[in-house]
């Protein structure tokens, strides 16, 4: 069942196009990146679908609610966690979402309680009382998430939530939104981390210049790789002699790390790949693994993007 609906939606700026059109539909329960070059409409769209932001032309339902004909109650389906949000430094985490709770006007009976679960959500129950000033920056995005669960929404709009964060936060973040999306929260991340996005996101659309790149499935954005097919090995021993006699092959190229494997790009088919792999045994070259492997959503994104580089 979709809780996200859009119909061809479209917001101008002047003379400038910042989202030009876009039919999305996103089912309840998925995890979906939004992703696409700084410029390509993300934020503008996340602001359009949290009813914060009038569109131009078109309109989007979210949870069966039209976004200009009823915003307050999408308002209430869900919570919207923008790339730079405020935080209170003379507050503490429990006063900072006190604050909020009662700003939503929920029930006050229940103030305490919510307040220990969404803590408990984001993992900060030890901050409850920590004002906000000695918190890191991971554990401020955690604690503006938590804001945003208050009120038990349906939807998460997420605009790059792991946005200044260092590698460890991120991580932590990563858990952090399998987690609501396992307790059956509909996530919707825009960001340009895309390698992170591939361990959690169910689903991905891709924007640029305002417009609907793809939207589908990660497994449909992997396998719509328009550069060719990429095959994954590990080799037991000399990767550099591997990687010169891969890359003499012509079909061969862009040999890179995978892990603990390696890499490449081939476009050849089945029998030419057969062929490589009998020139690397016969060369006394160890594999223990050697297959076709799907894209990325950062091949799928550069390749539908046209790009070599970020």
């Amino acid at each position: 069942m979709a809780l996200i609906e859009t119909h061809s939606l479209r917001r101008e700026f002047g003379d400038t196009v910042a989202v030009d059109d876009v039919k999305l539909t996103i089912e309840k329960g998925a995890v979906f990146a939004l992703v696409g070059p700084n410029g390509a409409g993300k934020t503008t769209l996340l602001r359009m679908i949290a009813a914060l932001l009038e569109p131009t032309a078109g309109t989007a339902l979210i949870g069966g609610f039209d976004i200009i004909e009823s915003p307050r109650l999408v308002h209430g389906c869900l919570g919207y966690l923008p790339d730079f949000f405020g935080l209170y430094d003379d507050l503490t985490a429990r006063e900072y979402l006190t604050y909020f709770y009662l700003a939503y006007r929920l029930n006050p009976d229940l103030l305490e309680q919510r307040i220990d679960s969404v803590l408990f959500q984001v993992g900060l129950s030890d901050r409850r009382e920590a004002p906000i000033e000695t918190l890191s920056r991971g554990m401020r995005q955690r604690l503006g998430l938590a804001r945003t669960l208050l009120h038990e929404p349906q939807l998460l709009l997420l605009d790059e939530p792991a946005s200044g964060l260092d590698p460890g936060a991120r991580h932590e973040l990563q858990e952090l939104l399998r987690s609501l999306a396992r307790s059956g929260k509909t996530i919707v991340v825009s960001s340009h981390i895309l390698a992170e996005l591939e361990d959690y996101c169910s689903h991905v659309a891709i924007l640029n210049r305002g417009r609907l790149v793809f939207s589908g499935t990660v497994k449909e954005a992997r396998l719509s790789l328009a550069k060719g097919k990429r095959y994954r090995l590990r080799v037991l021993g000399d990767a550099a002699k591997t990687r010169d006699l891969v890359l003499l092959d012509p079909s061969a190229k862009d040999w890179r790390p995978d892990g603990a494997e390696w890499s490449f790009e081939f476009s050849g088919d089945d029998a030419a790949a057969a062929s490589l792999l009998k020139v690397l045994v016969d060369s006394g070259v160890g594999i223990s693994m050697f297959c076709e492997a799907a894209g990325t959503i950062q091949d799928s994104y550069l390749a539908m993007l046209g790009r070599e580089t970020h």
